[in-house]
């Protein structure tokens, strides 16, 4: 199978997801969960599904996990009349770690900045600005 067709089917899984899991499914553990990438096995039979739920501490992505996975196979029937191709792939969810990692390093570029404004300042940087 062609790679192109591949990052088509997952692209159309990613958008169809997003859309079933915010209009279709009536779980409130799924309130807020963003469906952030897809990514097709060569085969289509499997598909890793990522997702982020905005403002979640560990115990609610967790449950989030749980209520996509209680609904997948809902989720799937609800995928596989929407998508044009043979075999519906299964469905595996992960949680999308990237947007926390995405949010350290942001937090660690603010930090030095602050240390260098502080050094242009004259201001040593074990000082507090009080």
């Amino acid at each position: 199978m062609s790679k192109r067709r591949q990052h088509r089917v997952a692209d159309q899984v990613q958008r169809e997801l997003s859309d079933i899991v915010q209009r279709r499914v009536k779980d409130p553990r799924l309130e807020g969960v963003t469906i952030t990438g897809a990514r097709v096995s060569p085969d289509f039979s499997y598909a890793d599904i990522h997702f982020y739920r905005l403002g979640g501490d560990q115990d609610e992505l967790q449950e989030a996990l749980e209520g996509l996975e209680s609904a997948g196979g809902f989720i799937r029937r609800e995928l596989a009349s929407r998508l044009r191709i043979r075999h519906t792939p299964e469905l595996r969810f992960h949680l999308d770690e990237s947007i926390d990692y995405g949010d350290h390093i942001e937090a660690l570029i603010s930090q030095i900045h602050e240390e260098d404004q502080r050094r242009q300042d004259g201001t040593p940087s074990g000082e507090s600005d009080l």
